[in-house]
């Protein structure tokens, strides 16, 4: 990958995370109204957008993770990239969990945050493998989950495929 494209998903990565984290703080700043509305008219071009935001941070998880593997980044780092795209994965979950989508978009939406909670076990499992990788853990387990995280990126994968061929 060539420093434009690093530099472009790195400045995607951070305005997502300054999103996620502005939201949060809205929140906190105002717990007492506990009830989240997101209101959406256009829920083509919404779940688009949760589609393509979803997919830059599955390109930094995979990209980050290969960087692991290939030794070019540390424990340290990947983990802090990997808790950071499961908290930008998890804002996504909550905007459609939150977005009262109609009862023709039910199904859609329905399997594409089924296919956000799959991508999130994927991150999990994929921390989980990185610390077993650098305390040397055992070699059934390390395969065992190597098998769960691409179990998981697959279930993602399909979910997204079910959600895309399912909206109206």
């Amino acid at each position: 990958m060539d420093m434009g494209s690093k530099k472009g998903v790195i400045i995607t990565v951070v305005v997502l995370v300054a999103i996620t984290i502005g939201s949060f703080m809205v929140w906190l700043d105002n717990p007492s109204n506990t009830e989240m509305t997101i209101v959406v008219t256009d829920f083509e071009n919404h779940d688009a957008g949760i589609f393509e935001r979803h997919n830059i941070v599955s390109n930094a998880v995979q990209e980050s993770f290969s960087e692991f593997m290939n030794e070019e980044i540390s424990l340290d780092e990947y983990i802090r990239i990997a808790e950071t795209s499961s908290s930008q994965n998890n804002a996504l979950l909550m905007e459609l969990a939150y977005s009262d989508a109609p009862q023709e978009w039910q199904e859609t939406y329905i399997n594409r945050i089924a296919s956000l909670k799959s991508f999130e076990a994927h991150i999990i499992e994929t921390m989980v493998f990185a610390n077993l990788i650098n305390s040397d853990g055992e070699q059934e387990k390390i395969t065992e989950v190597m098998n769960n995280i691409e179990k998981l990126k697959e279930e993602s994968i399909q979910y997204a495929e079910i959600a895309n061929s399912s909206k109206p």
